[in-house]
């Protein structure tokens, strides 16, 4: 039964991986499979007992290197711009670990930083190549770059020590599970090189059991000393006063999720009123999720309610930052007079996304409000004549504006 369950699901994860077309996904197939076949039919001993120490070796080792340089110029050039624009926010995160090196911008905190800093780049680099690529960017696409932005050396050489200790495990063929659990290491550190699994739960949950796996065959197991009856009975009952309050926020939590959709549907049919009171409801569970304020701020600017989306929409930035955030923060600006901070904003949002439209045409129309003519004719031409890397309506429709503003 296990033999065969295990191919079915083997051949049910082949099925997905060929439709996801995720070339860091197979990667990680290719050199976990690698490592964990060598150990299953001893193919490192072979090979070396193959290659010997002469010329053989030499030569297999260069042809080696060319066959992996030639598989990833391949990987690359297969899907050219996603890797390009991989590269850009590694060029960008590279800014952010230069001013916090040590202890990084805080954890979780690289969706609020990230954005801001691309925009500073931009404004240093506004000939970059790569300016047409650019997007609202939440994770770093490597687990390594994301953890030194966000907690710095010391996070990064903390998680390096794990990784060294679990590895130093030693594994033999009357211990497998050891061998599995290093394999399934691998298969996160490599796919986790050109995305995001520690951010996807199940992946997560995943490496937490490898780890668990390689601890429990460690020889430096910690051991627990025996305690009075009296202190087990403590323990247990705090232990199951936690467990009831788990299951009570976890109960919390889904009706404010449920609250979110039906917040987030409401504001899709339009009836922004509505969906405020939905929002509100789901707030106090959520008043610290960057995403969850951006769409509350959002409605609550297109509601009219500016005030107080200006409010939201500034908590928001301490936990997300995004083109979306700050254009509602430049309408609610907009509507409250309050120009001067309605223009850094729009400016912010078109500095994040240099190539998109949708912040400069804001622009344009809060400048013909204020009567700066110059400043609107030089914008309005620039939107004009430039050519919107995918064409549709909207920017159609922009620029049929911007010839009657011009007019």
């Amino acid at each position: 039964m296990i033999k065969y369950l295990s191919l079915v699901t083997m051949l049910g994860i082949l099925l997905v991986l060929s439709v996801t077309h995720s070339r860091a996904a197979w990667l990680a197939v290719i050199v976990s499979s690698v490592f964990l076949f060598s150990f299953c039919y001893e193919w490192y001993a072979k090979v070396r007992a193959w290659l010997g120490k002469g010329l053989k070796r030499v030569l297999f080792l260069f042809v080696l290197g060319v066959v992996c340089v030639g598989v990833l110029t391949g990987l690359y050039f297969l899907k050219k711009d996603s890797a390009d624009g991989r590269l850009l926010i590694w060029k960008v995160s590279g800014q952010l670990i230069k001013e916090q090196p040590l202890f990084g911008i805080g954890f979780d905190r690289f969706r609020a930083g990230y954005m801001e800093a691309q925009a500073a780049y931009f404004r240093q680099n506004p000939g970059d190549p790569s300016i047409p690529l650019a997007d609202d960017v939440v994770y770093a696409f490597n687990e390594g770059i994301q953890l030194l932005v966000e907690q710095g050396m010391v996070g990064f050489v903390l998680v390096l020590a794990l990784l060294f200790v679990s590895f130093r495990i030693k594994g033999s063929r009357e211990k497998p599970e050891i061998w599995i659990a290093k394999t399934g290491l691998i298969s996160l550190l490599v796919f986790g090189m050109f995305s995001y699994p520690s951010h996807i739960l199940p992946i997560k949950l995943c490496g937490v059991v490898y780890l668990a796996i390689l601890a429990g065959y460690s020889k430096t197991l910690c051991t627990i000393p025996e305690f009075s009856k009296r202190i087990k009975w403590g323990v247990s009952g705090a232990f199951m006063v936690l467990t009831i309050g788990l299951i009570l926020h976890t109960y919390r939590f889904y009706q404010a999720s449920k609250e979110w959709q039906d917040a987030l549907i409401s504001y899709e049919k339009g009836e922004y009123r509505a969906s405020l009171g939905q929002y509100e409801k789901a707030w106090a569970i959520f008043a610290h999720d960057g995403a969850f304020l951006c769409n509350y701020g959002k409605a609550l600017s297109v509601a009219g309610d500016h005030t107080k989306a200006v409010t939201i929409l500034k908590e928001a930035e301490n936990y997300l930052n995004n083109t979306i955030i700050q254009t509602a923060l430049g309408d609610s600006y907009q509507a409250l007079g309050r120009y001067a901070k309605a223009e850094a904003a729009y400016q912010l949002g078109a500095d994040m996304l240099p190539d998109r439209f949708y912040s400069k045409y804001l622009l344009v129309k809060l400048y013909h409000k204020m009567g700066e003519e110059r400043k609107m004719s030089v914008l309005a031409t620039y939107l004009l004549e430039k050519e919107p890397k995918v064409p549709s309506q909207a920017v159609e429709e922009i620029k049929q504006e911007m010839r009657l503003l011009l007019d």
